[in-house]
């Protein structure tokens, strides 16, 4: 291959898709493998071309490989010193990182990647991060996409260029076009022996599914593939510009853990579009859509347009989703804290807990004296109360007699009531004691630990919630 034809057309697939601008830091991410040492090359030849101010090679070490994958970070160290390059390198646990969050090995040595990419891009003050991906990657992506469950939106494959300053300047070029451009310069690599096994689905495709689509289907697969991606990723621009359009309209409330949606002006819209209001929520909250498959998307609509409020939706990535009146609400927040939570109380005092403060003394009932109007504070007879007491949050199947009330009632049922949203019910304490709830803390006391005339002691309870 004529080395200057493939950076031309690396030069001209940059400029297309405006990857790169002017005075631009680029952090190029190089593992040692081909596509990403002839990113790499590419990249430092076009640098006065592509008017880069800078060029620093980034490296992560995932942990899988042992010294093989030591031997992968001296490769790069010394292209880059070699190169006269800046070197920033990093190392991760995948394996733990997988068995604390779940979900493939891929998608998490994917997440702990870009974890590095990110915080790479911020140390360096850097613009762009470049990753080698070529055609056959992106072709690759769109079948796994394809057999997990992906909607139109994932049918377009991996873009070009991300607003997280991702890029990938060799997505037009094929992995033999990749090769036949490192023998032309000359140009060392390592291989990682993992991907000649077909030991994940990628492989698999790679090493038995691509040659079998090629004889058998199209010898142009790749390309084919990819050409597809490109339309669908027309289609997209147009999707996201309709979504950037009504976003205001539907949009009540915008905060780091959570969106809230109109379900009124939800309603209202087509269901092509509705779905991607809610992906563009999720995407907002998670940086990605990165977990979510058709499946999702479908259950997501499909429970959003459901009559009713008050149900709870669990999504991927810790993400849920519930209905609060007239809104629809997706949150990383979760809607009630686990329990027990807090500390057991065995005296009276003040008792700190963080999130709110708790009181405890008791005085001699004088038959004139009246349970005072403040809602935070609570007299109970102090007889009828069992020590210890503990304090924690709500738990589905908890119930309480009401004061005033005759039966017990669940207190979920009591919450639905006094329309109580779900987002309040995991923040709103209980005094407990060893039988009972004795008190619902600044809302409700129980009926059996009432003051009665036949009171002598006074448990008063002081609910100081933090600000």
């Amino acid at each position: 291959m004529d080395i200057l034809i493939f950076e031309q057309r690396v030069l001209q697939f940059v400029r297309q898709r405006q990857l790169i601008d002017h005075n631009d830091h680029v952090l190029v991410a190089v593992s040692a493998g081909p596509d990403s040492v002839a990113l790499l090359h590419a990249l430092v030849a076009l640098q006065n071309d592509l008017g880069i101010a800078r060029l620093t090679v980034v490296h992560f070490n995932h942990q899988l490989r042992g010294h093989s994958a030591a031997q992968d970070h001296d490769f790069v160290l010394a292209l880059a010193k070699r190169l006269g390059l800046s070197f920033c390198a990093a190392q991760q646990d995948v394996r733990a990182c997988q068995k604390d969050h779940g979900g493939s090995l891929e998608m998490a040595a994917r997440a702990c990647r870009h974890s590095f990419f990110r915080e790479a891009m911020l140390t360096n003050a850097a613009q762009k991060v470049a990753l080698g991906h070529t055609a056959n990657d992106q072709a690759e992506e769109l079948l796994l996409r394809l057999m997990r469950g992906t909607g139109p939106s994932g049918m377009a494959g991996m873009a070009a260029g991300t607003e997280q300053g991702i890029i990938r300047p060799l997505l037009f070029a094929g992995r033999v076009e990749v090769m036949e451009y490192l023998k032309a310069r000359q140009l060392d690599f390592r291989l990682d022996a993992s991907n000649l096994e077909p030991t994940c689905q990628r492989n698999v495709l790679r090493l038995e599914m691509f040659p079998r689509l090629e004889k058998h289907f199209h010898r142009q697969i790749t390309q084919t593939l990819c050409r597809h991606a490109s339309l669908a990723q027309e289609e997209e621009s147009y999707w996201k510009q309709q979504v950037e359009r009504i976003w205001s309209g539907v949009c009540s409330e915008e905060a780091q853990t959570r969106i809230s949606l109109r379900l009124a002006g939800l309603s209202t819209l087509h269901p092509v579009l509705l779905k991607r209001v809610l992906r563009e929520a999720v995407k907002r909250l998670k940086g990605s859509t990165l977990g979510f498959y058709a499946v999702h998307w479908v259950l997501l609509h499909e429970w959003s347009t459901q009559p009713g409020s008050g149900k709870f939706l669990q999504l991927p990535r810790r993400l849920c989703a519930y209905k609060e009146a007239d809104t629809l609400i997706i949150a990383t927040e979760a809607l009630h804290a686990p329990a027990p939570l807090l500390e057991g109380i065995s005296e009276l005092g003040s008792h700190d807990f963080g999130v709110f403060r708790l009181n405890l003394s008791c005085i001699r009932r004088n038959s004139s004296d009246a349970p005072p109007a403040e809602p935070n504070i609570a007299w109970m007879d102090a007889d009828r109360v069992n020590w210890p007491l503990t304090t924690r949050w709500w738990q589905p199947g908890d119930r309480f007699q009401p004061l005033g009330l005759a039966g017990s009632k669940k207190l979920q049922d009591y919450f639905t009531d006094c329309r109580i949203s779900r987002s309040r019910r995991g923040r709103i304490p209980l005094l407990c004691d060893r039988l009972k709830i004795c008190w619902i803390m600044g809302q409700r006391l129980d009926h059996r630990v009432r003051i009665t005339p036949e009171t002598k002691q006074i448990l008063v309870a002081e609910y100081q919630p933090s600000e």
